[in-house]
């Protein structure tokens, strides 16, 4: 998994307004192109797999540790995007 310079920078100003560290990346679902991923500021889970990428603390559910190695979190460029999205995600169904 890769993140931007620019959410990082997102990142971290959530982070100090929230009074959180990290973020967590889990298996919201499956679907038909495998699992869905969600993202939240929980804590980790004791089964987590813990990451540092780009300076950011993350916690990976260990059901999606493969699904993520090639996405990359970057800010939401659409217009009125205000937060965040994965690049790389299959677009199957």
């Amino acid at each position: 998994m890769n993140i931007t310079d620019e959410a990082k920078q997102k990142l971290e100003a959530i982070f100090q307004e929230k009074g959180v560290n990290g973020i967590r990346f889990y298996s919201n679902e499956a679907g038909c192109c495998g699992p869905q991923v969600g993202l939240s500021l929980d804590k980790p889970k004791d089964t987590d797999i813990i990451q540092e990428i780009n300076g950011v603390r993350v916690a990976l559910d260990q059901d999606i540790k493969n699904s993520v190695e090639q996405l990359t979190l970057d800010n939401d460029k659409t217009p009125n995007g205000s937060g965040f999205v994965l690049l790389g995600m299959d677009q199957c169904c």
